[in-house]
This record gives C-alpha cells, structure tokens and sequence, in this order.
C-alpha cells in the first residue's frame, strides 16, 4: 500500500464520524458495491438505518484531485454527494476553485456537492469537517439501498 492508499484509508474512519454527527441513525459502508457490483465508492451513508437518502463520498489525499473527482462523483447515484481531501494539501488555485463552488454544481437540476476536510492532529490522529455542505440531488434510490443492505453489511451501523 503507498502512503497516499495508506492515508486515503485512515480517513474513512473521521470522515464516517464527520457523516454520523450530521445524519440521523445511518448505516455507513467502506468500498461499498455501488451502483451495483463491478462499481464501488470509498463510503456510502444510508440515512435513517437504511430507509433514507443516499451519501456518497469519495476521499482523497489531495485537494486538488478530489476536486477533479468531482466530475466522477456527479455520474453516480445518490442523493447527497461528497468529496474529502486532507486540508494540509490545499494549494492556492484549489483553494480559490472550492470557493467559487461553480465546479460543485451539476449542469442542469438541483444539488452540489458537498467538501469534507480531513485534519491531521499532532498526535497523528485524524478529523474531518464539512466546510462546504451538500445539497440534494433529484432522484428515489430506495430500491438500490435495499438491494445494497440485502447483500452487505454495514461497516458502521446504528440500528
């Protein structure tokens, strides 16, 4: 495993407690099977133990790659989409593009996607926040989500 693997790992675990502070009883995945089978993504949140929306996130060493993930993050289903990225790798340009927020939106509809920060203590231990949120994106995904808890269990669950 690279260091950059290694780090992108470590962070499913802040990023996850960073979801559960904001969702109401979720059940989260780590390298769910999402949409289906041949596809994952780093962590899938399904709101209210199952029954509710969808979060999807995919998580990144560096900011500016999770930016450019962004168009990644838009083809797959969920009702609430993310990117996370080690804030200690923000350079300038990206910095400027995340606060413009134009590249968060898809071309047509609702929704953005949201920007979790993952924070590295002195004591190497890691934290994330959300510093731009999420906005809903159109769609009913309840049969998928049934579908994923039928065939997985969850990596984190509050039920």
């Amino acid at each position: 495993m690279t260091p950059t693997q290694h780090a992108e790992a470590r962070a499913k675990e802040p990023v996850s407690r960073c979801l559960i502070r904001h969702l109401i009883v979720p059940s989260i995945y780590w390298e769910a099977a999402w949409p289906e089978a041949e596809h994952h993504v780093d962590l899938l949140a399904i709101d209210r133990a199952g029954s509710g929306d969808v979060h999807i996130v995919e998580i990144k060493k560096k900011a500016a790659d999770a930016l450019k993930a962004v168009a990644q993050v838009m083809r797959i289903p969920a009702q609430y989409r993310w990117i996370a990225f080690f804030a200690d790798t923000l350079d300038p340009k990206t910095k400027n593009a995340l606060l413009n927020q134009r590249g968060l939106y898809p071309t047509e509809g609702p929704g953005r996607v949201g920007v979790i920060e993952i924070v590295r203590t002195a004591a190497d231990t890691l934290g994330a926040n959300i510093i731009i949120q999420a906005e809903r994106f159109p769609g009913s995904l309840g049969e998928l989500a049934e579908s994923l808890k039928s065939r997985s269990k969850p990596d984190m669950s509050f039920d």
